[in-house]
């Protein structure tokens, strides 16, 4: 009877309890509606979020082109000859700069830094003499090189250009270029007369105009 009893009060406490608190069991209940709600929400937001992230990074990969890279010998009075890798499209100045810049000994006059440069070219920097003037290369590409004194020079120069030597076709340039790369450069300009098919009479129609 007496556990009857206190269970019966005790009942009767919770219902005052209720009643007299019954505006803030309502509130208290209806915050944490709201923040299970707001919970859910987040994490669906969050969700979409990632996904649209995602998506977005995909679109903007697919976007952005990848270079394409050329390369590029770069010697003469520059503070590091090497071979460069530039971007298609990068000028003279691009790749005398990716060298290290030129020497203080270097001769700019006939170089051309705004030129383009392709796959392959050379770029040679000539250096000045006690007298102020330039020898050597300017800038090689395309199987040309350029000389300050514009004779060709025979250890270099790729076919297209020995073609351009009085009594020189293709053939016998090729077997200029077999020469070389069996018998190392050529010393001296008479040296070419080592070549098969190239006499007397046919190297005194371009000795002028070539160098070693």
């Amino acid at each position: 009877m007496k556990d009857k009893l206190l269970v019966l009060w005790e009942n009767e406490k919770l219902q005052s309890f209720v009643k007299e608190n019954k505006e803030m069991l309502i509130k208290v209940a209806a915050s944490a509606v709201l923040v299970v709600a707001a919970f859910f929400v987040f994490v669906a937001t969050g969700s979409g979020d990632e996904e649209s992230l995602a998506k977005e990074q995909a679109v903007i990969s697919e976007q952005e082109p990848v270079p394409i890279m050329i390369m590029v010998d770069v010697g003469g009075e520059v503070v590091n000859p090497m071979v460069v890798e530039l971007e298609e499209g990068s000028r003279v100045e691009d790749a005398i700069k990716a060298a290290g810049g030129v020497t203080g000994n270097a001769d700019l006059t006939e170089i051309n830094r705004a030129d383009f440069l392709e796959d392959g070219d050379k770029i040679l920097i000539p250096s000045k003499q006690q007298d102020g003037s330039s020898y050597d290369s300017g800038v090689k590409g395309n199987g040309y090189s350029l000389y300050s004194d514009s004779r060709i020079n025979i250890n270099t120069a790729g076919s297209e250009e020995l073609q351009m030597l009085d009594g020189v076709g293709p053939a016998t340039a090729q077997k200029i270029i077999d020469y070389r790369e069996a018998n190392g450069s050529f010393k001296k300009i008479e040296d070419i007369k080592n070549v098969s098919g190239i006499g007397d009479k046919t190297f005194e129609k371009f000795k002028d105009d070539i160098r070693t």
